[in-house]
C-alpha cells in the first residue's frame, strides 16, 4: 500500500512517515521545497518518495496522487504564522483540501482520505465540568487555524468522498522552536490540557491507515486520555524542571481562556488503540534528546549550576 502523507517533512509528519514505514507500508512525501523541508527529510533517506510541490496548486497535487492508495492530509499553516497571514491560513488549510477532494472524486473519490483536523476547533470550554466531547460540544473556533480546520471538515464530510477525521490534541515536541517559546505564555497557567505523546498521535495515524474501512466517516479526538490530564501549570512546570528550572513567573501567562481542554477519548481509544506512552515517557524523551543535542553534562551543568544561581533570571527573559 502506498499512503501519501501531505505535509509529511513537518514535525509531526515526519514522526508519521517513519511509523508508517516501520509497519511496511510505502510512505510519498509531499511537501513544498524549501531547505528546512530537505533537511527534514534527510531522516527519511530511503525510506520514501519525495515529491516537492504546493498544496494550492492542483497539477502539483495530481502528481502527487499518482498510484496513491491512501491519503494522509497533514499539510496546513500553524499558529503562529496562521494568524499573522489567515488569508495565507485560508488558502492553505482550506483551498488545498478542496484540491485534494476535487482530484480524489476525478478519481472516483474512494481513495481513503485520512484528514488532521485539531482540537483547536471545539474553541476554548473554560466552562465545561466534563471532558470535552465530539457528540456533546460543538464547534466553537475562536483563531484563523481552528476556523479552517473546520471549514475543511466540512467540505470533506459535504463531498462524498471516503473520510475520517481526527481531531488531533496540541503537540508538545522535543526540539523547542522561537515559536513554541512565544507561544508558552498564551494559555492560563490553569487551564486544563490533556497530553497526548507524539508517538502515539502518529500510531493513531497509522493504525486509521490500516484499519480505515472499519473507521471512515467518523470524526475522533486524538488525545491522551484520562493518564494525561493536568492543568497547564503542572505541564510547563515538570517540561522546566528537567533543566533544574522553576515555573516562569506567572504575570507572564495569559489569563484568557485557550482552546484546549480535558477530552473524551473513550471511543477513540476503542478504535485505533493509540494510547501507549505517558508524560513521564515524554519527560525522558525530552531528557534523552537535550543530551543528544548538547552534550551529556548539559542537565547536570542546567540543574546544578546554572539553575541554582540564574534560574530565576533565566526564566524572566524566556
Amino acid at each position: 500500500m502506498r499512503v501519501l502523507v501531505t505535509g509529511g517533512a513537518g514535525r509531526l509528519g515526519i514522526n508519521v512517515c517513519n511509523i508508517l514505514y516501520e509497519a511496511g507500508l510505502q510512505v510519498r512525501v509531499f511537501d513544498l521545497d524549501t531547505p528546512r523541508n530537505r533537511n527534514s527529510v534527510e531522516e527519511l533517506g530511503r525510506k520514501a518518495d519525495i515529491f516537492w510541490g504546493d498544496i494550492t496548486k492542483p497539477d502539483s497535487v495530481r502528481r502527487a496522487l499518482q498510484g496513491v492508495d491512501t491519503v494522509v492530509h497533514m499539510a496546513a499553516i500553524l499558529p503562529p504564522l496562521a494568524d499573522e497571514n489567515p488569508e495565507l491560513c485560508r488558502k492553505v488549510n482550506v483551498g488545498g483540501t478542496r484540491i485534494l477532494i476535487d482530484l480524489i472524486k476525478e478519481k472516483g473519490g474512494r481513495i481513503p482520505f485520512i484528514f488532521t483536523s485539531s482540537v483547536t476547533v471545539f474553541g476554548p470550554t473554560p466552562d465545561t465540568n466534563k471532558p470535552v466531547s465530539v457528540d456533546k460540544t460543538a464547534p466553537h473556533p475562536q483563531e484563523p487555524y481552528a476556523e479552517t480546520k473546520l471549514e475543511a471538515e466540512n467540505l470533506i464530510k459535504e463531498s462524498g468522498i471516503d473520510y475520517l477525521i481526527l481531531r488531533l490534541t496540541a503537540i508538545m515536541y522535543f526540539d523547542f522552536e522561537v515559536s513554541d517559546l512565544r507561544r508558552m505564555f498564551s494559555i492560563p497557567l490553569n487551564n486544563r490540557v490533556e497530553f497526548c505523546h507524539p508517538d502515539d498521535l502518529s500510531l493513531a495515524i497509522l493504525n486509521s491507515v490500516k484499519n480505515f474501512k472499519a473507521l471512515q466517516g467518523n470524526t475522533l479526538v486524538v488525545s491522551g486520555g484520562p493518564e494525561g490530564r493536568m492543568l497547564y501549570k503542572d505541564m510547563v512546570g515538570r517540561i522546566m524542571g528537567v533543566m533544574g528550572l522553576p515555573l516562569p513567573p506567572a504575570e507572564k501567562f495569559t489569563t484568557e481562556p485557550y482552546c484546549l481542554d480535558w477530552y473524551d477519548t473513550s471511543k477513540s481509544q476503542e478504535l485505533l488503540k493509540f494510547q501507549t506512552r505517558t508524560f513521564d515517557d515524554y519527560l525522558s524523551d525530552y531528557s534523552k534528546g537535550l543530551t543528544r543535542r548538547y552534550t551529556p553534562l548539559f542537565i547536570p551543568w542546567m540543574r546544578y549550576l546554572v539553575s541554582p544561581l540564574l534560574g530565576r533570571v533565566v526564566v524572566q527573559f524566556i
